[in-house]
């Protein structure tokens, strides 16, 4: 049972019960529960035994089994011998041939007890781009559309899905009673899954409970994520934002009003908002969404509006500018200031010939006659 858990041919396994479980995937425009993201209700999927790409011939889908187990094989499915099971007979012959297992968007389920879904299940174990040989490997390919899950496999995840469940409802409990931390989990819900529900305006502690309550039993794993994320606070700041148009989202791609350098990717526009360097544009985020809530004064920016502003400058660059422009005035005036003093300095030493004769003071000296 372990070897085939782990991905490898299971050989000559006559007991058990196996499930045919779908893979579902969402996708840009459908949730994975979507009826027509997977397979539309009705439709069936229908798998050969497939040819090797190397040589064109049918590949072998009971390879694992030693020569008695293909006899018992023939003999329970009523042929003459093992040859009869020969993937190398002529066409006509070829018991292989146009033996198809059909799947529906249910999937399907095995008895390996019996001798007809024992050769189903070989035929899909060899089918290894659209089965995959596990749950846990579903996703190993994106080619995958289902899983062969044994009974005790499915026991497994089921119980690890309880205990999920169990853990998320207890976490549930703590946060029941805080409309807050419920709506910033459903913000943070709705702006990471294309299936989230965006929220009213004003909704009720019991609208919240519902919904949370509905993710939990739906998705308890991803509730814990979400909840246990350390950049929870940030997420929620970023989708309320949005809201009101103080972060414009244009695909993967999110930038803060006004701050061109902001531009970047959810993760990256996270780690923005913490750098404590722009610590005055999340302060100034979180009050204007308080604002917002409290007073509903914020209102989303108009088409004209976004518009002039990305026409700006970024602001540091703006302000880098200024910064030159006064670093070159206050040279020029500081030199201003010295060539001033300067020639200051030069009129006091350069004397006025009749000035120094008027200022010299009077007396007796040599060749001065008193009357």
């Amino acid at each position: 049972m372990e070897t085939f858990v782990k991905g490898l041919n299971v050989g000559y396994l006559r007991t058990g019960k196996v499930k045919v479980m779908p893979v579902r995937r969402s996708s840009d425009w459908l949730p994975e529960n979507s009826d027509s993201a997977f397979m539309n209700t009705g439709a069936k999927r229908e798998y050969v035994t497939p040819r090797s790409q190397r040589s064109g011939t049918i590949v072998d889908p009971l390879r694992g089994l030693t020569e008695e187990q293909k006899a018992r094989v023939a003999k329970e499915l009523g042929l003459k011998d093992v040859d009869a099971l020969n993937v190398m007979k002529p066409h006509k012959e070829n018991f292989w041939i146009n033996k198809a297992v059909q799947i529906d968007k249910n999937g399907l389920f095995l008895d390996l007890s019996n001798i007809n879904d024992f050769i189903n299940f070989k035929i899909l174990e060899v089918n290894t781009d659209e089965i995959a040989p596990s749950w846990e490997e579903r996703y190993n390919k994106g080619t995958y559309k289902f899983a062969l899950v044994f009974e005790d496999e499915e026991a497994k995840l089921q119980n690890t899905r309880i205990d999920t469940k169990k853990e998320a409802w207890m976490l549930f409990g703590k946060i029941d009673g805080s409309a807050k931390k419920l709506s910033d989990f459903l913000w943070i819900y709705y702006l990471t899954n294309k299936d989230g529900k965006r929220l009213p305006n004003n909704p009720s502690l019991e609208y919240l409970k519902s919904e949370v309550g509905r993710i939990i039993e739906e998705r308890p794993g991803e509730f814990m994520s979400i909840l246990s994320d350390p950049n929870f606070e940030t997420k929620a700041l970023v989708q309320k934002a949005i809201n009101i148009g103080l972060v414009q989202r244009d695909g993967q791609m999110f930038r803060v009003f006004g701050e061109a350098s902001s531009s970047n990717t959810l993760e990256g526009l996270i780690h923005y908002l913490l750098d404590e360097r722009n610590n005055n544009i999340r302060i100034s985020l979180i009050g204007k969404i308080e604002d917002h809530e409290n007073l509903g004064v914020i209102k989303k920016p108009t088409e004209e509006e976004v518009k002039a502003v990305q026409k700006e400058p970024d602001v540091t660059d703006k302000i880098d500018k200024l910064e030159s422009m006064l670093k070159q005035a206050l040279e020029k005036n500081s030199l201003l200031e010295s060539e001033i003093l300067a020639l200051k300095n030069s009129d006091n030493v350069k004397e006025n010939p009749e000035q120094k004769e008027q200022e010299k003071p009077k007396g007796r000296g040599k060749g001065n006659k008193t009357e």
